[in-house]
């Protein structure tokens, strides 16, 4: 009976241990990739092994950058580039003159995202490939923001999801003088608060809901 109680003490200790490991590994992701711009060109350090550079066009400014978890990221006057862990080549996206300077970028460790005047335009880790949404004309950009699985852009009139490993942005219209007032990311969702709704966005789902207030 004794023997039986310390190894069902045992088995419980593994179990939190093996919880708390878990917990762990969902809260941190390594930066695996380092990035820096020397001599007109960008280049990136993946995994501390495997350098990869690529050279600037001649006046080519450097406006951000950044490096997070699976990605790297540069944006410059006229492309927006991106690379992730498993790419041996920087992947570019060309910007329109009417966009140069005039981009909003986020990265999260899965996902980076650039907003520019008219369209939002997401790079994935997993498909390694840029996907796009066309932005209502004249609307204003409300907020732009990227966490790891999920990444959401708001404008005057539209909200815009973009889940990992998902090929499209959702959207959903919002409501005539229907305003933001908060906008909050965790890991897998994105929950928007607006003056009538309450609006989530989730990773598995990658559709809207919506809840309303009033």
């Amino acid at each position: 009976m004794l023997r039986f109680r310390k190894f069902l003490i045992c088995i419980i200790c593994l179990s939190f241990m093996a919880s708390a490991i878990f917990s762990w590994a969902e809260e941190e992701i390594e930066d695996l990739i380092d990035i820096a711009e020397s001599k007109s060109k960008i280049i990136a350090i993946i995994e501390g092994t495997k350098t990869v550079t690529f050279d600037l066009r001649p006046g080519e400014k450097v406006l951000w950058s950044g490096s997070r978890g699976h990605l790297g990221a540069f944006l410059t006057d006229r492309h927006f580039f991106v690379i992730s862990t498993s790419l041996d080549a920087w992947q570019l996206l060309p910007l329109r003159l009417d966009e140069s300077g005039k981009g909003v970028a986020s990265l999260s460790p899965y996902i980076a995202l650039l907003v520019t005047g008219d369209r939002a335009v997401g790079f994935d880790a997993s498909s390694n490939r840029f996907v796009e949404a066309q932005l209502p004309l004249n609307d204003e950009l409300l907020a732009a923001e990227a966490e790891r699985y999920v990444a959401v852009v708001i404008t005057s009139s539209r909200a815009f999801g973009l889940a990992a490993e998902t090929s499209t942005f959702k959207e959903i219209i919002l409501r005539k003088n229907e305003t933001l007032e908060t906008l909050k990311l965790t890991y897998n969702k994105a929950t928007v608060r607006t003056s009538d709704r309450l609006l989530t966005f989730e990773s598995s789902g990658n559709t809207w809901k919506e809840h309303r207030l009033y």
